[in-house]
């Protein structure tokens, strides 16, 4: 163990000690240094690096990489963080996080845009502040991630192409695969009613005659019936009350004559006396 403390380096122990090459005296400030885009590589058109600017719109992503060389020796550990001003306009820096001590290469981050606006990036602008802090002595300093900077910004190229989209979340990508998944959805669910629609209609095609035949055989057969019983019954009453009616006129009929007889007068016969 050592008792040696951590302290933090001020900007003119920062230009003194070199740990920044290739920087610029404006970006020195009291205890860090603001890192500036030098390559900006963005997801589309094969990760080929723009000339001088690129117009970040809303929810688009960019890969960025400081024109700054680091060279940290196995003493000093640098801690990247975002820059207030860019996250006041709506742009987030991420890939922030420690530099390890023996660390030789320049450093990126990722820009999204979460503003409404575009934003234009442009070679200068800073994107990172950093501040470097002197620690103890490990023996895993010496085996620090060591680039040139040809070497850096071909791994940058790979790995834009083979993890980054040109938007955040890759939105272009999930909403055309929303809406496939949502059309598909659709396209099975109208096929699977339009199938039942076919069957019920076949169904329908089978069963309307035999209904048809149902009523006229059933339905209709049955009113027949029922007009037919009711003839019959009126018939019956018909003959019934006519029987009733003979009956009654040969009463009639009887007790007539017997009226008749009834009323002649007999004959007296007369003598002398």
């Amino acid at each position: 163990m050592t008792d040696h403390q951590f302290s933090l380096l001020s900007g003119e122990e920062i230009r003194t000690i070199g740990l920044i090459e290739n920087g610029d005296d404006k970006l020195f400030r009291a205890s860090t240094y603001d890192l500036s885009v030098g390559d900006i590589i963005p997801a589309e058109a094969g990760a080929q690096p723009v000339q001088e600017s690129y117009s970040l719109p809303p929810g688009g992503m960019v890969r960025v990489v400081a024109k700054e060389f680091l060279r940290l020796p196995e003493t000093i550990t640098g801690h990247a963080l975002l820059k207030n001003e860019l996250c006041t306009k709506g742009v987030l820096a991420i890939n922030i996080g420690v530099v390890d001590p023996g660390f030789e290469g320049p450093i990126s981050s990722t820009l999204i845009n979460f503003g409404r606006q575009d934003f234009l990036v442009e070679k200068g602008t800073p994107f990172l502040r950093v501040s470097f802090h002197r620690c103890p002595l490990s023996p895993k300093a010496k085996v620090s991630a060591k680039y040139d900077r040809e070497a850096y910004l071909k791994r940058v190229k790979q790995e834009v192409l083979a993890y980054s989209g040109p938007t955040f979340l890759n939105m272009d990508a999930t909403a055309a695969d929303a809406a496939q998944t949502a059309f598909d959805s659709f396209k099975t669910a109208l096929f699977g009613w339009a199938a039942l629609a076919a069957v019920l209609v076949a169904v329908l095609a089978i069963f309307a005659p035999l209904g048809a035949s149902y009523v006229d055989k059933y339905v209709v057969g049955r009113e027949q019936r029922e007009r037919e019983i009711e003839q019959a019954v009126e018939k019956r009453i018909e003959e019934s009350n006519d029987a009733r009616f003979k009956v009654l006129s040969d009463q009639v009929e009887e007790l007539r004559r017997s009226a008749a007889q009834t009323s002649v007068p007999r004959n007296t016969p007369t003598g002398k006396r």
